[in-house]
């Protein structure tokens, strides 16, 4: 941290103007962590704008697709997925699906977009889930989930670029010749996290997640029927609300809050005096 009062200082934006970023590993990630909520906020007027890290060709069975064809088939996918949800903005930066590192390139990349949106909320994978996996002496027919090696890459990608790149003025100097000024991002929303303390209604946008994940045909197939198991794990989690929190939804998405920066609150203007 250096003195921001010093001659030639470059100050540091806090003024949002998009609400939020979405930032997953592959295609149909976003969906599944932040659908709802991304189409409740776009419903409310918010700017939303989302990011696949990867090219997504690793995602499927079919050996003999081209790499360039089946990306490209991937990010139509998520493009309509994102229609049908309200988000306008999508951007793909088609780094090697299952090879994702935290690099330069990939921390540069996510500074870059960040200072271009301003968003004031970044969602993406928490990075520090490898494991998920259930009690086997009391769930013996339950089977773990290992955390894909991309979506905790993500995780780190971001929390890297966000501090402290995004806003060091010192960082990547020549995205300032491109207008792209330092920022400071007031939220971080971790999805699929063990630590949730923060869970959005999505009772009235749930349907629209189950819609957007069906556009993903190459993951599951023409005929899918998502909002079945949607609605299941949504209306869980609502439960789990109700039990921790005492909050009454139907639907639920859930995510681990973490404040970065509170703006100072503006001052209250004083009532003028009547004078006699």
């Amino acid at each position: 941290m250096g003195d921001r009062n010093a001659p030639g200082a470059v100050q540091v934006v806090t003024t949002p103007d998009y609400e939020a970023m979405v930032i997953g590993a592959h295609p149909d990630d976003a969906d599944f962590g932040t659908a709802a909520t991304s189409a409740l906020w776009a419903k409310q007027g918010k700017k939303v704008v989302w990011v696949v890290m990867t090219d997504g060709t690793e995602g499927g069975e079919v050996p003999s697709i081209p790499d360039t064809e089946f990306m490209l088939m991937r990010e139509q996918e998520q493009r309509m997925a994102a229609e049908v949800l309200g988000v306008k903005q999508v951007e793909f930066l088609r780094f090697p699906d299952g090879h994702l590192t935290n690099s330069e390139a990939a921390r540069k990349a996510i500074v870059k977009l960040i200072r271009k949106y301003r968003p004031r909320v970044v969602f993406t994978h928490d990075p520090s889930q490898h494991i998920l996996a259930p009690d086997p002496n009391t769930e013996p027919n339950a089977t773990a989930y290992l955390n894909h090696p991309d979506h905790r890459a993500t995780g780190n990608i971001v929390l890297d670029a966000i501090f402290p790149a995004v806003g060091n003025p010192r960082a990547y100097r020549e995205l300032l010749t491109e207008g792209l000024e330092p920022y400071r991002v007031h939220e971080l929303y971790l999805f699929f996290s063990a630590q949730i303390n923060t869970y959005v209604d999505v009772t009235e946008t749930i349907d629209l997640k189950g819609k957007a994940l069906e556009c993903h045909v190459t993951q599951f197939g023409p005929d899918a029927d998502m909002h079945t198991s949607i609605k299941t794990r949504a209306a869980e989690i609502a439960r789990e609300a109700k039990e921790k929190m005492g909050l009454d939804m139907q639907y639920a998405e859930a995510f681990r809050r973490i404040k970065l920066h509170v703006p100072p609150a503006e001052p209250q203007e004083e009532a003028p005096t009547e004078m006699a």
